[in-house]
């Protein structure tokens, strides 16, 4: 594994969160061509990317394999989940922002920067890991993620009575990006993968995805004070937490049952990506504090272009 060639990688991702400041900056593209966008990302070209990742493999591990690579990867949320409870009283965050910071330890990029870095670190076969770690993801992400981030609007909007106008319900779950899950999930399982033009709508749509989240990032750190970007003490606290303890943890719990190398790596590496760039689309969706999490996923997505080599070298 080359370290200035995953380097260069994440410097190309980053590149395009600087495009979206300076777009926001030169006023092509504000905070109504932000919600639109995010509308657009979340309810078409998500649920794309993730059918696709399931449709155009061209051949797809035994029922036994992909159970046991649901069960890495879903039990894998299980540390996150814990540690999403924790990491935010250990930082005494406010109450308003408890469910954003609880979102950000949770939830790593693993669909706009997860493809790419692990196909750079492990070759093309650890695409279809990615592509079973990236279900469970989308799978929590537009549930518990989304009632953390409605949590925390409501809390701000009712004045710590959480009671805000947008209430938590059945529609929570039953989003574009949380069906195709389940849907993808059903065609791993059956090897059923239809019709191949079907397939190739659903990459070019998911084409978009990654572009269009850093972009939404850009825009995003556009409206705030450059010294309010790096300002933030708790949000470097969050940082190694999320790119370097919990990486670590994950090598120490699974290393001793899990026997091959790839599993071990991806677990690893998965773990350690940047704040996932759904959480501030989700924010702008539920009119949470979506600043918090641009710059949490912008501190991270920075740092990560350093860590994520490193922990590649040390675990590979």
């Amino acid at each position: 594994m080359d370290f200035f060639y995953v380097f260069g990688k994440m410097i190309e991702l980053f590149l395009i969160i600087v495009v979206g400041y300076i777009t926001c900056k030169c006023g092509v593209f504000g905070k109504d061509a932000r919600l639109h966008v995010t509308r657009m990302v979340l309810n078409v070209a998500i649920p794309g990317i993730t059918l696709s990742s399931v449709l155009n493999q061209e051949s797809l591990p035994g029922a036994a394999e992909i159970l046991r690579l649901f069960a890495v990867a879903f039990s894998s949320y299980f540390i996150l989940l814990a540690a999403a409870y924790i990491v935010p009283a250990a930082l005494r965050a406010r109450q308003p922002e408890v469910g954003i910071y609880r979102f950000m330890v949770a939830f790593a990029n693993v669909g706009f920067i997860g493809y790419p870095v692990t196909q750079a670190i492990f070759g093309d076969r650890a695409l279809f890991y990615t592509c079973v770690f990236n279900l469970p993801f989308n799978f929590l992400a537009y549930s518990i993620g989304a009632v953390f981030i409605q949590k925390s609007s409501q809390v701000a909007e009712g004045g710590g009575t959480g009671q805000g106008k947008s209430a938590i319900s059945y529609k929570t779950f039953l989003t574009p990006c949380l069906i195709s899950s389940v849907i993808a999930i059903v065609l791993a399982f059956t090897g059923w993968k239809g019709p191949a033009v079907v397939g190739n709508v659903c990459e070019m749509l998911g084409n978009i995805t990654t572009p269009a989240a850093l972009l939404i990032i850009g825009s995003s750190l556009a409206e705030m004070p450059v010294k309010e970007m790096f300002s933030n003490g708790k949000v470097y606290a969050l940082a190694l937490v999320r790119l370097l303890l919990l990486p670590v943890v994950m090598y120490f719990i699974y290393r001793g049952f899990v026997t091959d190398a790839l599993l071990l790596g991806e677990c690893v590496i998965i773990s350690a990506m940047p704040v996932a760039t759904n959480g501030t689309m989700l924010c702008l969706q539920y009119q949470a504090d979506e600043k918090l999490m641009a710059q949490g996923t912008f501190i991270t997505t920075l740092a990560s272009m350093v860590t994520i080599p490193l922990l590649a070298m040390l675990f590979q």
